[in-house]
């Protein structure tokens, strides 16, 4: 398919969806299933959605997406809480296992 053919198929006066909202709904969906780089991706995902809307607003309907923006913006920002609340989490068993495995060692 040449390039003629697929900027013929787009209609002129309908808007383009926005790259940045598909991007922002990626990174935040992804920030829930993959451990380690959740917390940059949930950090994209809100940057990506921030900007994504504002882009979005200032384009005069010329652009489409908001609804992906937001969704990304909080599927990252909730990703990134529960992150954290992870992280809590992991260190107050951490400090409950180091004080644990110090008073066994005590005994003996």
């Amino acid at each position: 398919m040449s390039n003629e053919k697929v900027h013929e198929s787009r209609k002129e006066g309908q808007p383009q969806t926005m790259g940045l909202a598909v991007a922002s709904t990626v990174c935040g969906i992804l920030a829930f299933f993959i451990p380690i780089v959740g917390f940059a991706l949930a950090i994209l995902g809100i940057v990506f959605g921030v900007k994504a809307r504002s882009a979005i607003a200032a384009s005069a309907g010329t652009l489409k997406g908001e609804g992906m923006a937001l969704a990304g913006l909080v599927c990252g920002i909730v990703a990134l809480g529960i992150g954290f609340l992870w992280l809590i989490i992991l260190g107050m068993f951490a400090g409950i296992w180091s004080n644990w495995c110090g008073w066994w060692s005590g005994i003996y």
